[in-house]
């Protein structure tokens, strides 16, 4: 299976998800993210954000909402198509494309961060994935990706794929299907990123039941 049958299996996966895909932020206190957002990024809404994987623009309504000019990527035409509909409805402005997080369609040192939530587990190469998003990054800019993980000193994700990796179909692997906290820093490590730093977010920032809490990881381009 060479990379665009991999990208097809992904985008065909995700157009079925999309339908009830919000349901799974439903429980988010959406104050405590924006305020993490807004943590991270520090630049009080003055300036340009990236949202890879976008789906259907969880992270990339919020900052919207926090003033940044917010751009949104996704392979999947449904995710996206939802997330049009709900920027009109809280009249909002993004940028939605479709795309694929491994070619990105902007130019070289356009934005300020890129975000994304939920996204690293879902890449066939994340190193190549983030250098991409590095690519499009102004030196300085921080890449800042959030993964729902074990309790500390647990091992792997909270089980978003089946151990064989079964979701897209066969052939398609993800590194990080069951990643650990130092795998994900090994990939920002080898993509280039400096200062490296992993948060555990408070767990009132979502409201999910028997689900892991959040983990937050950021990367700064030299």
């Amino acid at each position: 299976m060479d990379f665009q049958e991999k990208i097809s299996a992904i985008a065909d996966y995700w157009n079925e998800a999309s339908d009830g895909f919000d349901e799974q932020h439903a429980t988010e206190n959406l104050a405590l993210w924006s305020a993490e957002l807004e943590k991270a990024i520090g630049l009080q809404g003055n300036g340009s954000v990236l949202d890879v994987g976008t789906g259907t623009g969880f992270l990339a309504l919020l900052l919207a909402k926090l003033g940044y000019d917010v751009s949104g990527v996704d392979v999947a035409e449904k995710m996206l198509q939802i997330g049009v509909e709900k920027a009109k409805r809280l009249n909002l402005s993004v940028d939605f494309q479709k795309g694929e997080c491994e070619h990105l369609p902007f130019s070289d040192n356009r934005f300020d961060a890129v975000v994304n939530c939920r996204v690293m587990w879902t890449l066939t190469d994340p190193e190549a994935a983030v250098r991409e998003w590095m690519r499009v990054l102004k030196s300085g800019g921080r890449v800042i990706s959030f993964m729902r993980m074990m309790n500390v000193g647990e091992t792997g994700t909270h089980g978003e794929m089946s151990s064989d990796g079964g979701y897209y179909g066969n052939g398609v692997e993800l590194p990080l299907r069951c990643g650990k906290r130092e795998d994900y820093i090994a990939v920002y490590r080898a993509a280039g990123l400096d200062e490296i730093a992993v948060t555990e977010l408070p767990p009132e920032m979502s409201h999910a039941e028997d689900m892991p809490g959040w983990t937050m990881f950021i990367g700064k381009k030299k």
